[in-house]
């Protein structure tokens, strides 16, 4: 059976919708009612944790299993970073992930803004539900393209490899952040020396955008790889283990390292500067000098990930 992802900046509104309008909660024919949008699950609802946090609504006639994610502004390459996890993790289950963002109008923005971030849902909900009809048929479209690509089956393939054989270990970087990746490259060469292992970084062409992953090597049984999460890191943390549980993968099989240590403001100016000056030299003799002297404690995590590793207590 498939898990069909839709999901939206907070995952109470459009994404909602579309999902109640893709098992038939809600009309196709006609604009639903103000009573029939309140009808569908966490519809306008101020929840405690919500983006990145998968919410069932419901299943389909032919059992697949339909949630809704907040993703606040991670953007639609969220879509393909979880097509991306089904397919590294060789999950049983197929993912389908749909991005129902485009047809939110300013009355939905600014309606939910009042409703849900300033509790003001007497000035809020009557703009969202506005916003809503109005926007009604492309959810109508969404649905229905769902609907259509479960029918002809044209949802993204798991790999033949059952995710029990391999064992994997996400590095998660941010956009424009080298921490990640020299924590990484502790994990696979810990006795590297410091000038081989800044060299390394520096020469490892990963931005950390949101849905590209790199394999780096193997070590200690684990396939070690850098996982970009853009400029949600947070959020992509909290979805990467929901997505773990939802598809039944055990943690020691997949384990997820999110630096505990900041990197510093002027390392990421000087990461980003790179992106469109990669041949300086300068900006490389900086870089390597703010990683280096991040280094000790680097080893620190790095060595306490590989315990936790062992032990099976990572995350």
């Amino acid at each position: 059976m498939a898990k069909i992802i839709y999901h939206c900046y907070g995952g109470s509104h459009s994404s909602v919708i579309t999902a109640g309008i893709y098992l038939g909660i809600l009309p196709k024919d006609r604009v639903a009612s103000r009573a029939e949008l309140l009808s569908v699950p966490h519809f306008d609802q101020k929840e405690a944790v919500i983006h990145g946090h998968l919410r069932f609504i419901g299943r389909d006639v032919k059992g697949n299993e339909v949630l809704v994610l907040g993703k606040r502004m991670a953007g639609p390459d969220i879509t393909l970073f979880l097509h991306k996890i089904s397919e590294l993790f060789s999950c049983r289950e197929e993912i389908l992930a749909i991005d129902t963002t485009f047809p939110v109008n300013p009355l939905m923005v600014i309606g939910g803004f009042l409703s849900r971030g300033l509790n003001l849902v007497t000035l809020g909900r009557p703009l969202v539900i506005l916003g809503t009809q109005i926007a009604y048929p492309y959810f109508v479209q969404i649905a229905e393209g769902a609907q259509n690509r479960i029918k002809q089956n044209l949802i993204p393939k798991c790999p033949a490899i059952p995710y029990q054989e391999r064992s994997i270990l996400l590095y998660i970087c941010p956009e424009n952040d080298p921490l990640p990746v020299l924590f990484a490259g502790l994990h696979i060469t810990p006795d590297a020396g410091e000038q081989q292992l800044l060299d390394w970084v520096v020469n490892i062409k990963f931005t950390g955008k949101l849905g590209t992953f790199k394999y780096l090597g193997r070590a200690e049984g684990y396939d070690i790889y850098l996982a970009g999460t853009g400029r949600e890191a947070e959020i992509m943390v909290k979805t990467l283990r929901e997505m773990r549980t939802i598809l039944e993968i055990p943690s020691i099989k997949l384990g997820i390292v999110h630096s505990p240590l900041k990197t510093p403001f002027f390392l990421k100016g000087i990461s980003t500067a790179r992106r469109f000056f990669s041949w300086s030299k300068v900006l490389i003799m900086l870089q390597k000098r703010a990683l280096a002297s991040l280094i000790k404690d680097c080893r620190k995590i790095v060595y306490s990930t590989r315990i936790a590793l062992r032990e099976g207590i990572l995350d």
